[in-house]
């Protein structure tokens, strides 16, 4: 018969995954109020879970097209929680609202898949990208890759190892935003010898492994609470970058964990430090007309004013550049 402290335990193992669902409820039922239109389920693939979600901003112009985001989700791919596109509309509002056509991909995964089967889907669906895209008035010569926790390692090993993208598609892949991403990490969890084994292969599955100094310009994004994806992720990755003269913007964020960095994309926990650095860096490395309304700047202002104002304190929240392994 179980002992009362595994009931006990099993019983805040389902009040916390009930919690987080309804959080993820709440982030993408107000992602509804976002000025974007979707096109759902489309096919890059034969499998069942090849297909993705392309989410565009009410004010793009006829004949106006803009650039790329394609994210891709994360959950330990795919040991840790079911998860799907769907479950992220609150990402394809954040950047929706930044006036950039957003592309969420679904991808098979572990335990019916492993790494192979993994980046084969993720290449898949960024080919897909750069050859339909402009159906969709997206910029196929202006796609950003993005990801959070493993959804970031796919994008990184997408960005960083030159295998798994045609030549024609790379050159069109302009920077590569992490959040929460494991890039140089020890394969330390039965699930993860698995996907990534046989031990032979480990290093092939190491984003840090794969820089040349010629990759796009990378957006690292870390909070110093993360206690499941270690410092010496973004350390080993943004010091390795910097060794080979590439281009990397490292920061970390002081009081965030694991998943408020995921949180912070969302209209409930919008960080405007977040926000602002994203921004930036996408402003920066694309080439681009002024396309953001001036009511989409408004919303956004708004957005963020309404947070700091009543639920939530954000002043705690520093960022800082990752400069050294401190």
């Amino acid at each position: 018969m179980p002992s009362l402290k595994i009931l006990c335990l099993a019983s805040i193992l389902m009040l916390i995954t009930s919690c987080a669902k309804m959080a993820l409820n709440t982030a993408n039922g107000l992602a509804t109020l976002g000025s974007f239109h979707s096109a759902e389920a489309l096919p890059y693939g034969a499998a069942p879970l090849n297909q993705l979600d392309i989410h565009i901003p009410d004010n793009i112009h006829q004949n106006e097209t803009r650039p790329v985001i394609v994210f891709f989700y994360g959950g330990c791919w795919g040991a840790c929680n079911t998860i799907n596109k769907e479950n992220h509309t609150f990402v394809a509002e954040f950047f929706t609202a930044l006036g950039y056509i957003t592309v969420i991909p679904d991808y098979r995964r572990y335990p019916d898949h492993h790494f192979k089967d993994i980046m084969q889907d993720a290449a898949k669906a960024t080919e897909w990208v750069n050859h339909n895209i402009q159906q969709y008035q997206g910029d196929s010569n202006q796609i950003v890759l993005a990801g959070f926790s493993a959804g970031a390692h796919i994008a990184s090993m997408l960005t960083l190892n030159e295998h798994y993208l045609s030549a024609n598609t790379r050159q069109h892949i302009k920077g590569f935003i992490g959040l929460s991403g494991p890039y140089d990490f020890e394969i330390n969890e039965d699930y993860q010898r698995v996907v990534f084994g046989p031990v032979s292969a480990y290093p092939n599955s190491q984003p840090v492994n794969f820089v040349d100094g010629n990759e796009p310009p990378l957006l690292l994004l870390y909070g110093d609470n993360d206690t499941l994806v270690l410092p010496r992720n973004i350390q080993g990755l943004s010091q390795k970058v910097r060794q080979l003269e590439g281009e990397v913007t490292a920061r970390i964020y002081l009081g965030m964990d694991h998943v408020d960095m995921l949180s912070a994309l969302s209209i409930p926990k919008r960080h405007p430090k977040i926000l602002n650095d994203i921004n930036q860096f996408l402003n920066n490395i694309l080439s681009k007309q002024h396309f953001q309304s001036a009511s989409t700047k408004v919303k956004l202002e708004a957005l963020t004013t309404i947070k700091k104002g009543t639920l939530y304190d954000f002043n705690k929240h520093h960022c800082t550049l990752c400069l050294t392994t401190h």
